[in-house]
């Protein structure tokens, strides 16, 4: 059986579990923020931060450029 870890949404308060292995993966991918917000949110809480940061992009290269 694998092992889990328990978690706490920051956002929503929820109480879920993922494959202790996120916890390896954000040692190795420390500025990874996605890895992050796999250990800080829910799926659904964190599917909804993905979007806004996805939307976000365009304004992110348009500045760069």
């Amino acid at each position: 059986m694998e092992e889990t870890i328990n978690l706490k949404c920051e956002k929503c308060g929820v109480d879920y579990q993922k494959p202790s292995v996120f916890k390896d993966y954000l040692v190795a991918t420390k500025h990874n923020v996605f890895y992050k917000w796999s250990l800080a949110f829910c799926d659904n809480c964190r599917r909804e931060k993905e979007k806004e940061a996805l939307k976000a992009l365009p304004d992110i290269l348009k500045a760069l450029g």
